[in-house]
């Protein structure tokens, strides 16, 4: 591809999540607070006292004289500083499935969930990694220092706010996939 066919994409990709998510400003949502279920964690991929993988951390390939990681599942929530309900709503919906349906997994550390502003510019690095600039649902299986990634932003958008139960399906789902 060109780099004008490139800018063009990413042009329209910028204006598709504007037009999706109405760029509407909205009240803070309360964040989760340290529970014994889910601690939600604002990212700053520069500290090491949020537990986020780093890249470093990440893609370090495995020598054969260490131990192999315990794999790991991580919940990453990105959002824009000014959110709209449907983003709203995918974060409500992913925080009840994990307290309802995770909470063990949460405790014992086997899934970290995240809720990351793009916006902010400590979040740069980790949302140019995961090449995202606008609101995202993705799963990382972090497993041997590799990493595998499923993105539920499509199935968030069209299911979180008008079909939850749907969406909340289709998210254990896949997490239960990815801890097999």
């Amino acid at each position: 591809m060109n780099m004008k066919t490139q800018i063009l994409i990413l042009f329209i990709g910028i204006i598709s999540i504007l037009i999706s998510c109405n760029n509407q400003p909205t009240s803070k949502v309360e964040e989760v607070k340290n529970t014994d279920t889910i601690e939600t964690v604002k990212a700053d991929t520069t500290s090491k006292t949020n537990e986020i993988a780093t890249t470093e951390t990440v893609e370090k390939p495995i020598q054969k004289t260490e131990k192999k990681e315990a794999s790991s599942v991580l919940v990453y929530n990105f959002h824009v500083t000014n959110r709209c309900a449907s983003c709203i709503a995918i974060e409500e919906a992913t925080t009840k499935t994990l307290n309802t349906n995770f909470a063990n997994e949460l405790k014992s550390g086997k899934i970290k969930r995240f809720i990351i502003d793009v916006d902010d510019e400590k979040n740069a690095k980790l949302a140019e990694k995961y090449q995202v600039f606008g609101s995202s649902l993705l799963l990382v299986l972090v497993k041997d220092g590799k990493e595998k990634t499923v993105d539920l932003t499509g199935d968030g958008f069209k299911f979180a706010k008008s079909k939850e139960d749907r969406f909340i399906e289709i998210l254990s789902k896949n997490i239960t996939e990815l801890l097999k």
